[in-house]
């Protein structure tokens, strides 16, 4: 047999099994490692008692089923109107969607628009949080990205707020005795500096003696006063800022508890692990957040919560869990760390829902499960024709494969019996 009748041969050959694996590949479906759940507002610059537009975003999956947590800080907005199945209580807004078709219009992209009015300026935050599932039932893997609303100019909504309240005669800026910033010249201030917060934590090696603080009020015409940031000796140090409004009628004290030591680890007051049995944290956990929120039943009395220090010789003290009220409840988790001197506290702060709120929850959670059986009635029937029809399309396929290969077969038997025989005569 001559050189170009084995290249044809060997070429045949490549050309059945590239064939052969072609039709065996049928049916294959490559999955996303992770979700992302991603907030965006319409505008970007927002003016009080204006309306805007925040809508949601499933990107990288696909979904059937999910409930969605969206918590907003109802002190600079309100939620104006959204889509059905929505349940608002307090800064929480629960949003339960199903593919009644069973997997036919599964969503992806845009899952909601919801629309918020602008109550006063400042930074508005928005985090999202929830449980999605595919067409099979399956829990998605999904992330979230956060995003801050800016509301008004802060430096021109202070000017107009001054003018306003001086034409009414009744100047309430005076009485502000806010920090605008609150920074170090380090890093590791925890948690990240809030107005509203007013204890932090620091924790330095034994070579650091002074700490410059940069503290900017609120009202440029307010007094700053800073202690404490020098000569700082082993151990718990606190410096304090003290904002004193320009009326001199209000003041407030922010606190840095300031850990001057020669072992980091002893000094560890962070937690591992912070939750509540059944219950979800808003924000997630951090071991650099602080301060969380969380909502119960009416029937919750007593909560279970686990708080691990990250240092296992750390100390916890949990108060303020037991005999809750309706309405806010505060729960402190203080942690010592193994040098007995350094603490720390995180703070939760419980809503308790009062009765009419329970009855409108529960009847919310009671809708929604019947919409959920509906939807596992029509996926069990989908599924029982799907099984079906996927026996029939397999065993077609099946079949077209043994024919393609008998006639690929009998081909390369034909052409090579016609190359032999020319080659032979």
């Amino acid at each position: 047999m001559n050189i170009k009748a084995k290249k044809k041969i060997v070429i045949l050959l490549i050309s059945f099994v590239l064939i052969y694996i072609h039709c065996f590949n049928f049916n294959i479906s490559f999955a996303v490692d992770n979700g992302i759940v991603i907030i965006n507002c319409d505008k970007s610059n927002i003016n009080k008692d204006e309306e805007f537009e925040i809508s949601i975003n499933l990107e990288n999956a696909i979904t059937s089923a999910f409930t969605l947590s969206l918590f907003f800080d109802n002190t600079k907005v309100e939620f104006v109107k959204g889509p059905d199945n929505i349940n608002v209580i307090e800064n929480e807004i629960i949003y339960v969607w199903y593919d009644l078709t069973g997997g036919k219009n599964s969503k992806q992209g845009e899952i909601a628009k919801l629309i918020f009015k602008a109550k006063d300026e400042g930074i508005a935050n928005f985090v999202a949080n929830g449980e999605f599932y595919n067409e099979l039932q399956e829990q998605l893997p999904i992330k979230s990205k956060d995003i801050q609303v800016q509301i008004g100019n802060i430096q021109n909504t202070n000017q107009e707020k001054k003018i306003s309240d001086d034409e009414q005669g009744n100047n309430t800026q005076v009485q502000n005795a806010n920090l605008k910033v609150l920074r170090l010249d380090r890093e590791g201030l925890i948690p990240n500096f809030e107005e509203n917060i007013y204890e932090y934590y620091l924790t330095v090696l034994n070579d650091v003696n002074d700490i410059e603080v940069l503290a900017i009020s609120d009202n440029a015409n307010a007094t700053v006063e800073v202690a404490g940031n020098n000569n700082l000796k082993e151990g718990v140090n606190d410096i304090t800022i003290r904002v004193i409004s320009e009326d001199k009628t209000q003041d407030n004290i922010y606190t840095i508890h300031v850990t001057k030591t020669s072992d980091l680890e002893i000094s560890n007051t962070n937690l591992e692990i912070l939750a509540i049995e059944n219950i979800l944290l808003y924000p997630e956990f951090d071991r650099n957040v602080t301060n969380y929120e969380a909502q119960i039943s009416n029937e919750i009395n007593n909560l279970n919560i686990f708080a691990v220090p990250e240092n296992e010789n750390g100390k916890v003290e949990i108060t303020g869990n037991g005999n809750l009220k309706e309405g806010n409840n505060l729960i402190n988790i203080n942690v010592t760390a193994p040098n007995g001197i350094s603490k720390r506290e995180y703070k939760v702060n419980v809503y308790k829902r009062n009765q009419e709120e329970e009855t409108k929850y529960q009847e919310d959670v009671k809708d929604n499960q019947n919409k959920l059986e509906e939807i596992y009635d029509i996926e069990k029937t989908n599924d029982e024709l799907s099984i079906q029809k996927d026996e029939n399309h397999k065993r077609n396929i099946i079949i077209g494969v043994l024919i393609i290969v008998l006639v690929s077969f009998f081909v390369v038997f034909l052409i090579y019996k016609k190359i032999f025989y020319n080659f032979t005569s």
